[in-house]
C-alpha cells in the first residue's frame, strides 16, 4: 500500500521532556505518509525514524512556546510544517485534503471559543512557512502566560491575517483535520490529547507508555482527565497503572484535589477516588 506524499511538508515535534514518546508520534505518522522531511528536536539521543537536531532543554512551556514562535523558522526549509506532540499524530492518512494546503494554519478547533477565533491547537497542527516568517517578525511580543496556539489563533489571529495575510483554515476544515477537546463526529486526519489516546492505543501500550512519562505530564489536568475516562470504563488495568504512580509522587489528598481542579465536585471527586482506591 502506497504512502500518502506530502513531499511539501516537514514532520516535526520539538520535545525536551518526554523525547522518547514524541519519538513514537513521529513514527506513528511515517508509517503513513511520506514527507519531505521529519524531524526531533530534543537534547539527548532517542530511536526514531526521523532525524534528530539537538536543542537545549526547553524547561518550561513558556520556553517551548518562545521556540515554536521564534526559532521554528530556522529549522523548516519546506512550504509547511506538521507539528506533532507526543500526544497527538497521524491516524488515517486517507483522511487528508488537499485544500488543507489552501491555509497557512490548521489545527483542531475549540469548542466554546467565539467563532473566527476557534481554530485551534497546536500540538497537532499544519502550518506554513508564511505563517513561521511572519510570527518571527519583532512585531509580535511573547505572553509567557498564554500558550503559543493561544497566540496564534485568538491574540494575534486578527493582526496575522490583516498585516501578512495568513490565512486560517474555517472550522469545517479544522475538523476534518483534527480533534481535541470535541468528541470527534467524522474519521480525521489526526488528533492531539493525552485524554484522547483511549480511543487509538491498546490498554498493553498505554501500560508501558504509563511507565515512561514524566509525572508532571501524567499528573497534569489532562492525565487526570484520563484517569477519570479509565474509571468511568472500568478500565482497572489501566487505572491501576496510572493511580500506582500518582500515589509515588502525591497524596490521595492530593490526588482527591486533582479530580476537584477538573471540575468535579468534592463529593464527585471524593467518589472517583474511592474508585481507584478499589481498583
Amino acid at each position: 500500500m502506497s504512502q500518502l506524499d506530502l513531499h511539501d511538508v516537514t514532520l516535526c515535534a520539538v520535545d525536551t521532556v518526554n523525547p522518547a514518546l514524541a519519538a513514537r508520534a513521529l513514527d506513528l505518522s511515517l508509517s503513513q505518509c511520506h514527507f519531505g522531511a521529519a524531524m526531533l528536536l530534543t537534547h539527548e539521543d532517542v530511536p526514531t525514524r526521523a532525524r534528530l537536531e539537538k536543542i537545549a532543554p526547553l524547561r518550561s512551556l513558556a520556553e517551548y512556546s518562545h521556540f515554536m514562535l521564534k526559532r521554528l523558522a530556522d529549522h523548516i526549509a519546506t512550504p509547511w510544517v506538521l507539528v506533532v506532540q507526543w500526544d497527538g499524530y497521524v491516524l488515517d492518512a486517507s483522511r487528508w485534503s488537499e485544500r488543507f494546503y489552501q491555509y497557512d494554519y490548521i489545527g483542531a478547533r475549540w469548542p466554546g471559543a467565539n467563532v473566527g477565533h476557534d481554530v485551534g491547537n497546536g500540538g497537532f497542527s499544519l502550518r506554513s512557512a508564511k505563517l513561521l516568517k511572519a510570527l518571527a517578525s519583532e512585531s509580535f511580543t511573547i505572553d509567557a502566560d498564554i500558550g503559543e496556539d493561544v497566540l496564534i489563533g485568538d491574540v494575534w489571529r486578527a493582526a496575522l491575517e490583516t498585516g501578512h495575510g495568513i490565512r486560517f483554515a474555517p472550522a469545517d476544515v479544522a475538523d476534518e483535520f483534527a480533534y481535541e477537546y470535541a468528541v470527534p463526529r467524522q474519521p480525521t486526519f489526526g488528533f492531539h490529547g493525552f485524554f484522547n489516546m483511549w480511543r487509538h492505543v491498546e490498554d498493553s501500550a498505554m501500560l508501558e507508555i504509563f511507565d515512561g512519562l514524566d509525572i508532571q505530564t501524567l499528573a497534569s489536568p489532562r492525565g487526570v482527565a484520563l484517569l477519570k475516562i479509565y474509571c468511568d470504563l472500568r478500565k482497572f488495568g489501566c487505572l491501576r497503572a496510572m493511580y500506582r504512580r500518582y500515589r509515588t509522587h502525591m497524596s490521595v489528598a492530593d490526588v482527591a484535589h486533582a479530580f476537584a481542579r477538573n471540575g468535579l465536585s468534592d463529593e464527585a471527586a471524593r467518589e472517583y477516588l474511592n474508585i481507584c482506591e478499589r481498583g
